[in-house]
């Protein structure tokens, strides 16, 4: 029989409205195993989602991330502020990288016991083309994932 008892949870987010939903979920399973509530954004290396951006500058890539980190930090502070008054084992991350990789990465270096991701994102074309984030961590992490779909 499988002993499930978290103590580490993990909830990738994308800045979405469906993000809350997942970080709702995750915290009502953190309360009952009285886990810690990991939060974690991954700012998509742009040039590794595109390749070479020749019409954009260092400094011009620079900016959009320091804005997109911007973005997150209001983001979490809304988070914080609205879900998170009655419980103080939360932390929330912010980094930069290839998204599925980073997620993995922080999963094994902060023993993650548990994912909660959510299944929405790309168009269909891209699924097809490059496949989900959320299809990658399934295939290549080795911690269990509760997947939510919107």
């Amino acid at each position: 029989m499988l002993n499930f008892n978290p103590k580490n949870i993990l909830v990738p987010v994308d800045l979405s409205e469906f993000a809350e939903k997942h970080i709702m979920c995750a915290k009502s399973i953190a309360k009952v195993y009285e886990a810690k509530l990991f939060i974690y954004h991954v700012i998509e290396n742009l040039e590794a989602a595109i390749g070479y951006v020749p019409s954009l500058s260092t400094d011009q890539i620079d900016q959009i991330d320091l804005n997109i980190r911007k973005e997150a930090e209001n983001y979490f502070t809304h988070i914080k502020n609205k879900f998170f008054n009655d419980f103080n084992d939360v932390t929330m991350y912010i980094e930069k990288g290839v998204v599925f990789r980073k997620i993995i990465e922080f999963a094994s270096k902060n023993k993650i016991d548990l994912i909660v991701i959510g299944t929405h994102g790309k168009s269909k074309l891209e699924n097809i083309v490059f496949g989900s984030t959320t299809e990658k961590i399934l295939r290549l992490s080795k911690q269990p994932i509760l997947i939510l779909k919107e």
